[in-house]
């Protein structure tokens, strides 16, 4: 110990002779700069200048100085005003910073500052101060107050010293929120106390207003305290229902469904329940419960009630009033609902529902069953004051002026075009001829559009009237019905319902009235004779619209052809027009007449001569004009109808396509059930006449050559090859005998050929149509 105090000494007593020995060589301070800086340049020391140039600091140093500092400021110091402390350049102090923080595991370079563990430490106590003063803290709060970033309190603050320094635990939804043990008992406890108090549903709102604890929490500890009670969702709008509530809901309605067999909506309602159809639904998963406007029916009330009445008034013959035995919170329209639910829809034809009431289909046609005498009666007083031959003529007329055109009167033909064939018939047309062979073929013409279209002009006959918004006659009014009904009604209690009865029941006594009507007016002979009059007319209208066709289809030939063609039609389709109007005058005049079925000209003019005055120039022009040309035809035609009070009907360019093509049809039809190779011949030429030219034509046999040279430049050569070698196989039958080797071998030729003459017929199309004028 001496010894080394004694050494102690002796350098001391160097170091003071040291200081005492004066200088030998002074150094200028310039020259301790250059000196410095030269060693610098050269690496042979390693400084850091100051920020005045004046001192040296080696980086041990500086480090060594910052550190200190560090320790001075408690552990967290900003490098701005270190860089003050140690007038040193900032971004020296920085890189000295960040070596000082990878070097130190417990130091930590963040934002410009440097902060230690034991700064950390001192914050981690003083959250876990403010945590068990406050009950709960969360880290945006901490973020503010001690200026660090959220993530570095997160993790290197918060969830490091989480459960050793601070007593808290992370909020499991929202780990940025920190609880107390104790601060979540209390809040544990105060809902625990709010909810117990409840009983009825109460938004949460309300709740959380009352015992002061934020929503977040509450949600989050609801599951942990497992109420007497639910929580409907988890957003702002939620509600608490407590079981209480709910049970004594439950226990309502199976009270009250028990005991009554429906349940009302509103009821259910004001329980608080918002959707009553889908509580009871749960509520009464097996039972087979009607749902209503306004309520539930349950099987007590559907079965053992409803259906129980109405089989009975089935099989009684009577009525049914539902609304005193159906629950009276019921409507009418829950009523009727309930009605055509529950009986089946074929059922419900058997049973009328009139306002709450049903009633058997017997019980109200023995009701009415008296209005069928007063239909009689009013039928046949209609008929002696010829009220319904009124409504027959006004019917017919309004069916005529449909079926032409809605809006014009096609009863005034228009004046330009009789004149135009009158001055027609004034020229005349010369013709004439009796070139080309006449084969014996039977007559291919079949007028059977008439029957179709009668059929049509009937049903517009009946719907007419409705289009032009006028009624049918009435024979039998609802106030006739009233009067025969009301009485029994009355005596039942039911004469409320005796105007709507009236009404369901009006149209069909009215109709039976109509029916009867229309068997008197049948019987009568005015009546047969003004049917007769209506067919005729039909008739009529129909066979001038095909010689019209037929005009405009044998323009198309040639017109030394046209003559004979023109000839041909008249003396078929002219004479049948001509035969039905003289009859009909024949029996108008009441003339005997044998062998009414086909007349001779000389049994027409007879009949002219022998008819009343106004119809003798008619029908003798009319007779006349077979011999003359179509136009002349067709004007006595009209004079004639016209005298006969018959409507021509406008003519309707519209439905010619149609008719062409059922005629077209009609021969493709005759064709195939036709085993005569003549009578083939002739529809197969008429088929394609009609496919080449769209029109038709009326021609005879003798007029198959005429039409086959029409037809040679609208087909190619193969097709007219077979047209050709087919009508020369027929021409060769119908020449020779039926039993000759000549006969037979045409036949044998035939059969080929004609079938592909079917064919070609039946399958011809033609790109280019030539349409007749």
């Amino acid at each position: 110990m001496n010894s080394d105090w004694e050494e102690i000494k002796r350098l001391a007593a160097d170091f003071q002779k040291v200081q005492l020995t004066s200088t030998l060589q002074k150094l200028s301070e310039r020259n301790c700069i250059e000196i410095v800086t030269l060693l610098a340049e050269k690496g042979l020391i390693d400084v850091v200048y100051t920020n005045d140039g004046k001192e040296y600091i080696t980086p041990e140093h500086l480090e060594r100085e910052i550190l200190d500092d560090l320790y001075m400021h408690g552990g967290r110091v900003n490098l701005v005003e270190l860089s003050k402390d140690l007038n040193v350049d900032l971004s020296k102090i920085n890189k000295v910073a960040e070596k000082i923080a990878a070097e130190h595991k417990t130091i930590h370079f963040l934002l410009g500052q440097l902060i230690d563990e034991d700064y950390i430490t001192r914050i981690a106590t003083e959250i876990n101060e403010k945590l068990t003063q406050n009950g709960e803290i969360s880290i945006s709060d901490l973020t503010a107050q001690f200026d660090l970033p959220t993530e570095f309190l997160q993790r290197k603050v918060v969830e490091k010293h989480l459960g050793k320094i601070i007593r808290g635990r992370q909020d499991p939804n929202n780990p940025r929120i920190l609880f107390t043990q104790a601060y979540i008992a209390r809040c544990k406890a105060k809902i625990r106390g709010g909810l117990a108090a409840l009983t009825r549903p109460t938004p949460v709102s309300a709740i959380l207003q009352q015992i002061n604890i934020q929503e977040r929490i509450f949600h989050s500890l609801i599951e942990e305290i497992a109420p007497a009670g639910n929580v409907t969702s988890k957003i702002s709008s939620a509600q608490y229902i407590p079981h209480i509530y709910a049970k004594m809901q439950t226990n309502w309605v199976n009270s009250f469904y028990n005991q009554n067999g429906f349940l009302e909506y509103d009821s259910i309602s004001k329980l608080g329940i918002s959707d009553p159809k889908q509580f009871i639904k749960k509520q009464f998963p097996s039972e087979n419960i009607t749902f209503l406007k306004r309520c539930a029916v349950g099987p007590k009330i559907t079965e053992l009630t409803f259906m129980t009445a109405i089989n009975e008034c089935h099989v009684t013959k009577s009525y049914v009033d539902l609304s005193t035995l159906l629950p009276s919170i019921m409507s009418p329209e829950d009523i009727e609902e309930l009605f055509t639910t529950l009986v089946p829809a074929n059922a419900q034809s058997n049973y009328v529902f009139l306002d709450n009431v049903v009633f058997s289909k017997q019980y109200l046609n023995q009701l009415i069953e008296p209005c069928n005498a007063i239909a009689t009666a009013n039928a046949k007083t209609a008929i002696e004051s010829g009220a319904y031959q009124q409504y027959v003529v006004e019917k017919q007329i309004a069916s005529s002026r449909s079926a032409g055109n809605h809006d014009e009167d096609i009863v005034d033909v228009k004046a330009d075009r009789r004149d135009e064939r009158r001055k027609k018939a004034a020229t005349g047309k010369g013709g004439g001829g009796t070139q080309g062979r006449e084969t014996k073929t039977k007559s291919t013409k079949k007028h059977t559009r008439g029957a179709d279209k009668a059929a049509k002009d009937s049903d517009d006959e009946d719907s007419a009237p409705t289009r032009k918004g006028k009624q049918s006659l009435e024979l039998v009014s609802s106030k006739d019905i009233e009067q025969v009904i009301n009485n029994k009604l009355e005596e039942e209690g039911l004469d409320h319902l005796t105007e709507q009865i009236a009404k369901l029941y009006h149209m069909q006594i009215n109709n039976t009235a109509l029916s009867a009507a229309q068997s008197l007016f049948e019987a009568n002979p005015q009546g047969q004779r003004r049917q007769t009059h209506a067919s005729l007319q039909e008739k009529l209208n129909v066979l001038l619209v095909d010689i019209r066709l037929y005009e405009k289809g044998l323009k198309l030939l040639p017109a030394d052809t046209q003559p004979q063609l023109v000839k041909y039609l008249l003396k078929s389709l002219g004479t049948d027009i001509c035969n039905e109007i003289t009859l009909y005058v024949a029996n108008e005049c009441n003339l005997n007449i044998k062998n009414s079925s086909n007349l001779t000209v000389e049994q027409r003019n007879k009949i002219a001569q022998e008819c009343d005055p106004e119809y003798k120039t008619a029908i003798a022009e009319l007779n006349k004009s077979l011999n003359k040309t179509i136009d002349d035809f067709l004007v006595a035609t009209e004079e004639a109808m016209k005298v006969c009070s018959m409507i021509i009907k406008k003519i309707d360019k519209k439905k010619d396509r149609s008719i062409i093509l059922q005629h077209k049809d009609k021969l493709c039809q005759q064709v195939k059930e036709t085993e005569d190779p003549a009578i083939i011949l002739h529809l197969v030429v008429l088929i394609l006449f009609t496919s080449c030219s769209n029109a038709i034509i009326h021609a005879s046999g003798k007029f198959v050559s005429n039409i086959l040279q029409y037809l040679q430049p609208h087909l190619n050569a193969e097709q007219n090859n077979i047209l050709k070698q087919f009508h020369d196989l027929v021409l060769k039958l119908l020449i020779a005998g039926s039993d000759s080797d000549e006969a037979k071998n045409a036949l044998e030729e035939l059969k080929d050929i004609q079938k592909k003459a079917i064919e070609l017929a039946l399958n011809f199309e033609k790109p280019g149509i030539v349409k007749a004028d």
